[in-house]
Order: structure tokens, then sequence, then C-alpha cells
């Protein structure tokens, strides 16, 4: 979204050569950063924002948003089968299952170790719901260019979206919202569609 030149690897062992453990990360020269959040002060450190255009209000407004994604959509979408599935068996099931505490961790910090599959789905389509409404008509979530929150978003719902998995409950969830999944589509043409790296 910022224009630079990227090389997309995808690897199945991603969150093992992140220096966090926490994905995504880049690698420029012999720098390794690690999470949306740092990788932003990486690229704006470097002169490239896309939030520039916003003033503080906006902005506070945007981090808000992207703590409710990551709060939602994030915990929601990690499930065993989405996890396991580029390992083979035994590792599978071993790696499942020490990403499965980490994430019950996770879950009773913030509240949703006691909620039952009903109340997760209820809380992601209160996100969706939040996100359709703050989106509207516009192409992005804010003025006429994209954030870091439209990629974020982009990203969640995207692969929420087109993951195969046991359960499409998440993704029927989202197909409610119409300008959700257009925004996804616009984005994917935009900046995804005959790109080379």
């Amino acid at each position: 979204m910022c224009g630079l030149p990227v090389q997309v690897v995808c690897k199945a062992n991603a969150e093992y050569m992140s220096p966090s453990g926490k994905i995504p990360f880049i690698h420029v020269g012999n720098q390794v950063v690690s999470e949306l959040g740092p990788i932003v002060q990486f690229t704006k450190a470097k002169g490239h924002s896309l939030s520039d255009s916003l003033d503080d209000v906006q902005r506070a407004e945007m981090k808000a948003y992207m703590e409710l994604v990551n709060n939602m959509l994030l915990t929601a979408e990690i499930t065993r089968p989405r996890y396991s599935s580029p390992y083979s068996w035994p590792l599978c099931s071993i790696l499942s299952y020490q990403k499965q505490w980490e994430v019950r961790r996770k879950m009773n910090a913030i509240g949703w170790g006691g909620k039952s599959l009903e109340q997760v789905y209820e809380d992601v389509s209160q996100c969706c719901q939040a996100l359709s409404q703050r989106l509207g008509t516009q192409p992005y979530f804010f003025n006429k260019q994209p954030t870091e929150l439209d990629a974020l978003v982009f990203g969640h719902l995207f692969t929420i979206l087109t993951t195969r998995l046991t359960s499409t409950e998440l993704a029927e969830r989202i197909k409610s919202y119409s300008n959700l999944l257009s925004f996804c589509r616009r984005i994917e043409q935009t900046y995804f569609e005959n790109k080379s790296s």
C-alpha cells in the first residue's frame, strides 16, 4: 500500500522465524521487524506512512479500531484446523496443542475464557458491524487513501474469507456485510492481483 517493492514468501514456520514469534514480519537488509505496529514504525522512519494525512483525532480513532480488530478478529480466527493445516502428523498435533495453550491464556486475559462459540461469533458480528458502519460507502476507512487500519482489516477479513476450514460460520458472518466484501475485493484487485514481486 506504500508502493514499496516487496517479495512475499509464504512459509509454514513463519511464526518461528519471527523475532517476536508473531507474524507478519519483514526482512530488510540485515534487519528483521515483526508485527504490524513495529513494521509501521519502521516504514515511517524510512519516510513511508499511510496515515500522515490523518489528524490527531482520526489517528486515535484508527488506533481504537485497530485494537478492536486485534482483540476480536485475531482471537476468533485462530482455530486448530487453521493453525495445524500446513503441518503433517505428528507435528500438527504438537504445535496445535502449544498454540491452544497460548490462545487460551490470551482469551482469559481479554475476558473470552468462558465464552461459548456462539458468543464468539456474536462478538465477531458486532466487530464487523462497527467496521461496516465506519466504512460506510467510502472506499477506505479514512479519506480516499488506505491507512494501517485498512491493511489490518483486509488481512484478517481476507484470511477468514479465503481459508478453507471445517466451519464457515466466521466467513458467513462477514459475508452479511456487503461493504466489507467490496472493500476486500477492492484492496485485493488494487494491491495484490497481477502484481509482480
